[in-house]
């Protein structure tokens, strides 16, 4: 059930983040916005399966939210910096 939580919410969490960060890369503008969206849902799947494929959930819920956290990071530094 850890794992089944770690998948969904981690990566999410990860999804949206990496969205974010491609948003703020790419620059102002609702293009921007729309592609850093869909190429964040295109990264959920792969997060889903990343979780399920590490040797333990708590490997799983550590690299999604590091990841998360990073990209959040990033994100709000770019969108700063624009």
């Amino acid at each position: 059930m850890n794992r089944i939580a770690a998948a969904i919410i981690g990566g999410y969490l990860f999804a949206s983040s990496a969205g974010a960060l491609l948003s703020a890369l790419y620059g102002p503008g609702s293009d921007a916005m729309l592609g850093g969206a869909l190429l964040g849902l295109a990264l959920y799947a792969p997060a889903i399966i990343w979780a399920f494929a590490t040797h333990s959930a708590r490997r799983a819920w550590a690299g999604l939210l590091g990841a998360s956290f990073s990209f959040a990071v990033l994100a709000v530094v770019a969108g700063a910096s624009s």
